[in-house]
């Protein structure tokens, strides 16, 4: 995310219906004209924006995201994971309408990533740089498809500040500028003493000060670190090392002295001197500018085309109020109201009305039955249910109902990584079929590096065929992406506790 002050929570669909069932408080209103203003659907050849911004800002915005991706796709030593999960971006201009739709008003720009798609909201207004914004965001994007750990949150947005602030000039992409809002933020203020700055997790809970300092401070450190001798062929190994040390319970200050074998005393003099200096090396990449092939179609969307991209991007910021008032005014288009009342079913599941949710899938499943995404849509719903089953007799019965969903998806498509990691999921929650469990989970996890939901589902689905060694390593490989205490990582050590009693007897 990039700062006003900044932070990423990306959702995964295991945890996300349980939030948005405790989130129905009401955000803030969309400024009033947001219904009525004129919106395009621009798209390239990788990207597609839904925007209020004119013509000639979102192809600028579509270009400089081609030439960044043509540059960086194999940033990080080659490690980018290819993904065919789309990305969906919806740009405005209004800072009550980036808030409204239910950003945090401390933000610019916003980055979700699941197992269906990624999605970015970003504001490009007097007050941003919708540029910057939105590369920054899909720096995020590159650093979660790099690699299988999750990076300590100084590495991750000061590598997406180092990697976003850049320039295209004739025929180069250059990037690693020194952003002077960071420079003055350093040269005007007391930097944050470096085992602290190591130690943040939650950028949300610092003032607005220690925000702009944090991001200051962590892209200083990412620049430094990126200066030092092979460091393209170091840092990898050195944040995986972190990772794994972080996995032990190891604090953060000691982990990175260790993982990246540099003394925090000295480490501040070096930056400090580094600073002062401003010998900030950028690093230029050769690169047809021209997009060979660029050709941004811009076209006008409809009113119904516009509620639905609203309404789905507050389902994501668990805005259901705005939500379901955005997707009730898709219900009047023939063309679009099935999407419309699957996602009113969705809500209706998740604040508990079945009866609601049941005859809005319905109505969505009978207009448009061979819809991919309504299928999917309706299995979250029934996976949804497994999860707040009272007995097992009901847990039972709704895995079966989400089996059933999932089989309907796959008469129209391939299997994705949701999908597998869903079907998995219900021939757990059934007891039955184990090994198939098992297949579907390998294959969701191997899709899908950033996702642990699934690998937990699959380290019990081997603890469930008495295979303790392999529930372990997938635990152990979980608690190397996610470091920093939670449900996740609590889960995970439950696993390696049971695998080693398992593997005692």
């Amino acid at each position: 995310m990039v700062l006003l002050t900044q932070i990423d929570k990306p959702l995964h669909w295991l945890t996300a219906s349980i939030a948005l069932c405790l989130a129905l408080a009401a955000l803030p209103a969309l400024a009033e004209n947001i219904d009525e203003r004129s919106w395009h659907d621009a798209s390239s050849e990788n990207f597609r924006i839904k925007t209020v911004l004119g013509e000639e800002r979102t192809v600028e915005l579509l270009r400089h995201l081609e030439i960044m991706r043509a540059s960086l796709g194999h940033f990080e030593d080659n490690t980018i994971t290819a993904s065919a999960t789309p990305t969906v971006i919806v740009a405005v201009d209004q800072r009550d309408d980036y808030v409204g739709i239910g950003a945090p008003a401390y933000s610019a720009g916003f980055f979700f990533s699941d197992l269906r798609e990624n999605a970015i909201l970003i504001e490009d207004s007097d007050g941003s740089s919708g540029v910057q914004v939105i590369l920054h965001e899909y720096a995020h994007y590159l650093n979660r498809q790099a690699g299988r750990i999750r990076y300590p949150r100084w590495y991750e947005e000061g590598s997406a500040e180092y990697l976003s602030h850049s320039r295209v000039t004739e025929h180069s992409f250059e990037y690693a500028l020194a952003p002077q809002q960071h420079l003055a933020t350093l040269g005007f203020n007391n930097w944050m003493p470096l085992p602290e700055l190591l130690a943040v997790s939650d950028t949300s809970a610092l003032t607005e000060l220690n925000g702009a300092l944090y991001y200051a401070q962590s892209w200083l450190l990412v620049h430094y670190l990126r200066s030092l001798p092979d460091a393209d062929l170091n840092i990898p190994v050195q944040l995986r090392k972190f990772a794994e040390l972080a996995a032990t319970g190891t604090a953060p200050p000691a982990a990175f002295t260790e993982a990246f074998a540099l003394d925090l005393e000295r480490l501040e003099e070096d930056l400090l001197r580094y600073y002062l200096e401003r010998q900030f090396t950028t690093r230029v990449i050769p690169v047809n500018t021209a997009l060979p092939g660029f050709n941004p179609q811009f076209r006008e969307m409809s009113h119904a085309e516009v509620m639905l991209a609203l309404a789905r991007m507050a389902v994501r910021f668990e805005n259901t109020v705005g939500a379901e008032r955005w997707f009730r005014q898709v219900l009047g288009d023939a063309e679009l109201r099935a999407y419309a009342e699957a996602g009113l079913g969705r809500i209706a599941g998740f604040s508990g009305d079945i009866e609601t949710a049941d005859e809005r899938f319905e109505t969505a499943i009978y207009l448009m039955a061979w819809d991919f995404s309504i299928w999917m849509d309706y299995a979250q719903y029934w996976a949804q249910r497994v999860s707040t089953s009272q007995t097992h007799k009901e847990r039972l019965r709704h895995a079966e109902r989400l089996i059933e969903a999932l089989k309907s998806a796959l008469t129209i498509a391939d299997a994705t990584p949701e999908l597998n990691s869903l079907m998995g999921f219900a021939y757990l929650a059934k007891g039955e079929k184990p090994l198939e469990a098992i297949e579907y989970l390998e294959a969701a996890a191997a899709a899908a590096p950033h996702d642990q939901a699934s690998r937990l589902l699959l380290a019990n689905a081997y603890l469930f065929v008495g295979k303790p060694d392999e529930a372990k390593r997938i635990a152990e490989a979980v608690l190397r992406f996610e470091h920093e205490p939670n449900l996740v990582t609590d889960a995970a050590h439950e696993v390696i506790d049971d695998a080693r009693r398992q593997g005692a007897h």
